[in-house]
């Protein structure tokens, strides 16, 4: 029976340096060498591709929360879940009225993402900036008047601030019927992301669409924060790391090792090395 394995990257995968260490790369690379059918699903999006590398993960990957779909032997997006403008332009409206806008992703006709910001409100999402601006984006620029249309697809909103000033957003922005807003702490620091983007996108649909392409019949799925819950719900074997959230491990079918000791490597070689 063809598995689908696929994990979370930040406090699932990585450790607390958001390194993905040489342990991990080196049984899950041993492994997927053997013929693993494994993969990553995540809220990063470019970031996120390095690890792929790393691991010589050859499937389609899930990024941005299951806003898009990333082919690594091909190096492009081959799959993308666009907010309708009508919707964006909602969000972007309650934003300003909560003095809170975000790093808002487009996506262009030649697959590529864009990403632009008002301004920077605190070290995090300054880091964020960064850590990024140099990375494989088409742009990522600070402008004056962020705005959306039928001409640049806008695809997803992320922000990091502290959870009392993220709340009330995150309420307004979920009431609206064909966005979906997540609110989770930041594996980094004592600060929350919002990340808003398509109802129709959830990492649990990018994994079924992985599925169906490579023709699995299940699913193992890794993870360990509330945008991972609808995944794990999807899965055969839902599978929390050890630090975890709660909320998450209620939904898991099995908790194993923690993030920072190589949890999903360590479970993945114990009952997979044998594999022909």
């Amino acid at each position: 029976m063809k598995t689908l394995f696929i994990s979370d990257l930040d406090g699932t995968l990585l450790n607390r340096q958001a390194q993905l260490t040489e342990t991990s790369q080196k049984l899950i690379g041993d492994l997927i060498k053997k013929g693993l059918n494994f993969t990553i699903a995540t809220a990063r999006s470019q970031s996120g591709v390095k690890y792929l590398r790393q691991l010589g993960v050859v499937l389609p990957s899930v990024h941005l929360n299951g806003v898009l779909l990333y082919d690594n032997g091909l190096r492009k997006y081959v799959d993308c879940t666009p907010m309708d403008t009508a919707t964006a332009l909602s969000i972007i409206r309650i934003l300003k009225a909560f003095d809170r806008m975000s790093f808002v992703y487009k996506f262009d006709r030649d697959c590529g993402i864009n990403v632009e910001f008002e301004k920077l409100t605190n070290d995090v999402e300054r880091n964020f900036f960064e850590v990024r601006t140099n990375g494989d984006y088409k742009s990522f620029r600070q402008v004056s008047n962020i705005t959306a249309s039928d001409d640049d697809k806008v695809i997803y909103f992320t922000m990091v601030d502290e959870y009392q000033r993220l709340f009330p957003i995150w309420q307004e922005i979920d009431r609206l019927e064909h966005a979906k807003a997540t609110l989770y702490r930041d594996n980094y620091s004592d600060l929350f992301f919002l990340e808003v983007f398509s109802s129709e996108a959830t990492k649990a649909s990018g994994v079924l669409k992985i599925k169906e392409r490579i023709g699995a019949e299940r699913v193992v799925a890794f993870g360990d924060n509330l945008n991972d819950i609808e995944m794990l719900k999807l899965a055969d074997v839902g599978i929390a790391v050890g630090d975890g959230v709660e909320e998450l491990k209620q939904h898991a079918d099995l908790v194993i090792g923690n993030s920072y000791e190589d949890g999903v490597a360590a479970y993945l070689w114990q009952n997979l090395s044998g594999m022909e």
